[in-house]
Formats: structure tokens, C-alpha cells, sequence
């Protein structure tokens, strides 16, 4: 039986408020990106939240060889199910003009959209393509120090070259995010429960401090150092949101555990969830003020999200199906 360490579940829960508070930073029918601290607020949560979605899944990562088909399946049925049930509901309102969402497109361009680039649910297609490589990557590994390094400069290296990728079935994105997914992976490789005690001795503020030092520097000073200063801010702004996971305790460790468990299906309803909010923040109640406009979009797509999760999609089965419970 595998090991349960509750900080991935609060490291989850990060990950998908973070993804709330992104789309909060809204574009329509206002754009807050004309704020600077806005648009700052809104890159910088870019910087952080896949990654870590990323890093915590190559954590978790296993695969007994010789299970490949079976793995597949249980990946397909995870991921690929929620992702075409929705994108297929979300080709609705996209393409018929309507007061409420801003991106209208034709219908052919909407089904290209979904069946060659991702979609708005992107993360569930890059993570299937990342699942469906790994498990030779993970043999590669196990060969010892030279495959060890192989998976990790190969990780690396096209991470470095993403852009250059074509996204013609989000190939971009799967370089770009493989190298998170790696990071992940070695970490659980390591001596890790050695780290957890380590963090509760004299090491406790050392990683924090300096996981924060590199994440804000790197922030700031990404665009002159390319990608892979940006990688060692990300990186280290795990460590920071890591250790943070481990030491929380109290109400705060129970509502990221909960939002955690359900960061999946909070993911898969966010956008309906933001239609709703910001209409009613924006269009309805007129609010101008990008900090109460962030703030209750937030607040309020996080309730919708993990309540409609908790009560509405666990209740029936073809819903459960549909949002990766099954």
C-alpha cells in the first residue's frame, strides 16, 4: 500500500485556488490586465500553479511494468473522459453569440480547438500525453546513474526548446510541463520521508527562506534570464509552497485536504463558475474596483466549485464519470 502524505492534498489545494484567483483577474467584460497589479498578480500565479500541478503528479507517479494497457486505461478514463465531456458542453456557448462569454468563434474553428489544441481544459490533455510517455522514462531511470541523467537533461533540454515545438496537439505544452512532472518524480525518488524529518529540524526556515528568495528573484528577472531562470523560480517557489504544505495545520490544513480531494472537478467547473460571478459582480452589480472585483470572483467560484463537487457531481453516476471520479 502506497505511503499517504497529506501535503499533496494540501499542495493540490494550492494549485487550484491558485487556478481560481488566475481566472479571477478577469479580461471580460473589463479588463483588469490594464491594472499593473493585476496583470502582475496574474503572471505571477501562471508561474506557479500548472507547474505545481505538474510536480505534484510526477510525485505520485506509478507503474509496474508490463501493466502499460491497463495503466492507459485508468489514465483515459481519469482524464480524457472529463476532458471531452466538457469541451464538448463548453461548444455551446462559444459558438452561438450570447451576452456572456467574450471568446465567440465558428464552429469549425471551436471543434479544431478541442480535438487538435487542447481546449480551455489544456492541463488534462498535456498531463495525458506526460502519463503516456512517463512509464518508459521511468524505466530509463531505474537503469541507473547514466539513465538518471538522461531523463533529467533530456526533461531539461525540452523544457528549453518548447517553444520551438509546434502545439498541434499541445506537443508545446508536454515539453514545457515534462521537466515539472520530472521534478516531481525525483523527488519521490530521493530519500523523502528523510527530507520531511530534515524540515523538522534545524533545516525547517532554511528551505522556506531560500525557496522564496529564488522564487521572487527569478519572478522579477525571468525576462532577461529566459526559461531557465524561470524554471529555478518555479522551482523554487515549490520548495516555499511545499513546506508550507507540510507545516500547515488547524482550519487552513482542513479546507486545502478538501479542496485537494476535489481540485479536479473545482478545475473542470471554474469557467462555468466565473461566467456566473463575474456577470453578477460586473454586469449586474457594476463593480469597477479590480480588488473587490478579484477578490469576490474568487471567494465566490470557490464555494460554487467545491460545493457543486461535494454535492451535485458525487451524487449521480454519469456524473462522476464525466468530472474523473469513476
Amino acid at each position: 500500500m502506497k505511503k499517504y502524505y497529506p501535503e499533496i492534498d494540501k499542495l493540490r489545494g494550492m494549485a487550484i485556488l491558485m487556478v481560481l484567483l488566475y481566472h479571477s483577474v478577469i479580461v471580460y467584460p473589463i479588463d483588469l490586465h490594464e491594472v499593473y497589479w493585476c496583470k502582475m498578480l496574474h503572471e505571477f500565479l501562471w508561474y506557479m500553479e500548472m507547474p505545481l500541478f505538474f510536480i505534484v503528479s510526477g510525485f505520485c507517479f506509478s507503474y509496474q511494468t508490463g501493466t502499460y494497457k491497463r495503466y492507459l486505461m485508468k489514465k483515459a478514463k481519469r482524464l480524457m473522459i472529463p476532458y471531452f465531456a466538457f469541451g464538448i458542453l463548453e461548444l455551446i456557448p462559444r459558438t452561438i453569440p450570447n451576452p456572456l462569454v467574450n471568446e465567440q468563434m465558428p464552429v469549425g474553428q471551436a471543434v479544431a480547438e478541442l480535438f487538435l489544441y487542447g481546449g480551455n481544459n489544456w492541463f488534462l490533455w498535456t498531463l495525458f500525453l506526460v502519463f503516456l510517455l512517463f512509464p518508459a522514462l521511468h524505466i530509463l531511470y531505474q537503469k541507473g546513474p547514466a539513465g538518471r541523467f538522461a531523463v533529467i537533461a533530456g526533461s531539461v533540454l525540452f523544457y528549453a526548446v518548447s517553444n520551438r515545438l509546434t502545439n498541434l496537439f499541445l506537443l508545446q505544452m508536454t515539453a514545457w510541463f515534462l521537466v515539472y512532472f520530472t521534478a516531481g518524480y525525483v523527488l519521490r525518488q530521493m530519500d523523502y520521508d528523510r527530507l520531511l524529518q530534515a524540515l523538522d529540524g534545524r533545516l525547517r526556515i532554511a528551505p522556506p527562506a531560500i525557496g522564496f528568495g529564488i522564487m521572487s528573484a527569478a519572478f522579477w528577472y525571468q525576462a532577461a534570464g529566459g526559461r531557465l531562470l524561470t524554471l529555478a523560480g518555479t522551482l523554487g517557489g515549490t520548495v516555499f509552497f511545499w513546506t508550507a504544505a507540510v507545516k500547515l495545520k488547524g482550519l487552513a490544513e482542513r479546507f486545502l485536504l478538501l479542496c485537494g480531494k476535489w481540485s479536479l472537478q473545482m478545475y473542470l467547473l471554474g469557467g462555468y463558475a466565473l461566467v456566473a460571478t463575474r456577470t453578477l459582480l460586473v454586469s449586474l452589480l457594476g463593480i469597477r474596483m479590480p480588488g473587490i472585483i478579484i477578490l469576490g470572483n474568487f471567494v465566490l467560484d470557490s464555494m460554487i466549485t467545491l460545493w457543486v463537487s461535494r454535492y451535485i457531481l458525487k451524487r449521480y453516476k454519469l456524473l462522476r464519470i464525466i468530472s474523473g471520479q469513476a
